[in-house]
């Protein structure tokens, strides 16, 4: 399956490695994030990757994949974890700086993700990467997130992208 990336303003990205080559040479960090929303008889899944580069911003490109409706919460969370961590898988050799995969999964237990925190965590940190988790994992829980509401419909939240980290420097 041919994978398209696009930008946040919707311009193809013909090669990924090259783009997060080129993006991260001077050793920007590269984080990696993937959300998902069920709509109808489909769970469709939108993996981010952001590249900092403070103070001036960062860019982020997105694709999407769309599969026959998940109904486990611990099978969706697992799909959009395993998704991020082959993009971190294929493309950490391109990358100069840090790499981390944000996990959009909640520690405090009045969250139903939280039950799979560890077992998410696991999954990233046996590949070899730095997790982040709520509320730290801004790709996955709001830049991920933005985009697969956006694509289908529901109105875009009114603050940046970037993460408040970020935009603090800036």
């Amino acid at each position: 399956m041919l994978t398209r990336w696009r930008t946040i303003s919707d311009v193809a990205v013909p090669d990924i490695e090259q783009f997060v080559a080129e993006a991260s040479a001077s050793g920007q960090e590269v984080h990696i994030g993937t959300d998902s929303l069920q709509k109808g008889k489909v769970t469709q899944f939108v993996s981010v990757i952001a590249v900092l580069n403070p103070p001036k911003g960062g860019r982020a490109v997105y694709t999407q994949k769309i599969v026959p409706r998940i109904k486990s919460l611990r099978e969706r969370l697992m799909q959009e974890v395993w998704l991020s961590v082959e993009l971190g898988l294929r493309l950490s050799p391109k990358i100069k700086g840090d790499l981390s995969i944000h996990v959009d999964a909640n520690t405090d237990e009045k969250h139903m993700s939280s039950k799979y925190v560890k077992e998410l965590t696991a999954l990233v940190v046996s590949q070899g990467f730095r997790v982040m988790l709520k509320p730290d994992a801004w790709t996955a829980s709001h830049v991920a997130d933005h985009i697969v509401r956006s694509l289908n419909g529901h109105r875009p939240r009114s603050e940046t992208l970037l993460p408040v980290r970020a935009r603090k420097a800036s």
